[in-house]
């Protein structure tokens, strides 16, 4: 876990789906470079229309990016309901990751 709670400009604080974009970046992503450009990359190919989807699944959640959003589900709490955001939020969390990642 972080040792402080990730937040992104345009980030609203008390949406549910901001708030589980910040965990997948947080448990799934982590403090990896590698897959955080990643993801820019295949939000760079949705949003040209290069591909159709794409998914990721990881330890807690599983991503499904596609032109109407970025869609994140819970793989530890089946009760929990899916979050999710534009492709444009999302973008901007994932960006902001990566800064907060090349400060160290």
């Amino acid at each position: 876990m972080a040792e402080k709670t990730f937040t992104w400009p345009g980030q609203r604080k008390n949406d549910p789906s901001h708030r589980r974009v910040a965990e997948f970046l947080v448990m799934d992503i982590q403090h990896s470079p590698e897959w955080t450009q990643d993801l820019l990359n295949q939000i760079t190919l949705i949003q040209s229309g290069s591909l159709k989807q794409w998914q990721r699944i990881g330890n807690c959640f599983c991503l499904d990016l596609s032109p109407e959003g970025a869609k994140i589900t819970d793989l530890v709490d089946e009760k929990s309901r899916s979050e999710t955001v534009t492709l444009a939020e999302f973008d901007q969390a994932v960006v902001a990751w990566l800064a907060q990642l090349e400060k160290g």
